[in-house]
């Protein structure tokens, strides 16, 4: 089934590829994977997959943004990420089987690449060596959940924005040796709902980081001076 709508295979690899993950796949195995997706397009707050929903496919975010976020008791929404072009989403509940524990809304107008699960089970059974990189996937966002779990109960403010800034990157650009400057396309917005601190708070702090030579604030995202410094948990 060919990848609809005007993206043409090659315009789909050059967007996928910026994604560490996909990059990493074997060449055969992302045209399987390009040639039988389809596209879809999600006017802006469009819910693009709800939580609690049974799995039906695996997406990767081609243009525009999207937000992840779950619904806690009482109603409170807990907004995780900002998805941008090349963020994929989705595999765990198809390896699972189980239903969606967040929600992934249209922060724009979207176009998303879609993998249903028909498909995702076809190119699996096919070749095997998919569930091997699926996993290498699920262990690296798992690993990333578990870091938010804890620099959100241990940390002070200012370490918190570090620790999501340096996780961010991490699904931005994974090489731990990339040392250059890197820009994070995250408004302070989102960026404080995701650390959970007030948006002024998060100014200050941004502030702050700014004086010591980390990072450049700039509109609706953020230069990391020294990624370096950010991905070492002891050198806040």
């Amino acid at each position: 089934m060919p990848a609809t709508g005007d993206a043409t295979d090659q315009e789909l690899r050059r967007i996928l590829v910026s994604n560490a993950w996909f990059a990493s796949l074997p060449a055969a195995l992302q045209d399987k994977i390009i040639s039988r997706g389809t596209v879809r397009t999600f006017p802006r707050k469009a819910v693009v997959s709800a939580q609690g929903s049974t799995p039906k496919a695996m997406s990767a975010v081609l243009e525009g943004h999207v937000r992840v976020t779950r619904v806690l008791v009482g109603g409170e929404e807990n907004l995780y990420h900002v998805g941008d072009p090349g963020f994929w989403f989705g595999p765990l509940a198809l390896v699972t089987n189980e239903k969606t524990t967040v929600a992934v809304i249209a922060d724009t107008d979207v176009r998303i690449f879609t993998l249903s699960k028909a498909q995702f089970e076809r190119i699996a059974k096919e070749d095997p060596s998919f569930y091997r990189y699926l996993a290498l996937f699920i262990a690296e966002r798992y690993a990333g959940l578990l870091r938010h779990v804890s620099d959100s109960r241990l940390i002070s403010p200012e370490e918190r924005v570090c620790a999501k800034l340096a996780a961010l990157l991490r699904i931005q650009r994974p090489d731990q040796q990339h040392a250059g400057p890197v820009t994070v396309k995250v408004s302070q917005v989102d960026l404080a709902a995701m650390v959970g601190v007030s948006r002024q708070t998060l100014n200050e702090l941004l502030k702050k980081l700014e004086r010591r030579g980390l990072i450049e604030i700039a509109f609706r995202s953020i230069r990391v001076v020294n990624p370096a410094l950010l991905r070492d948990n002891g050198d806040y």
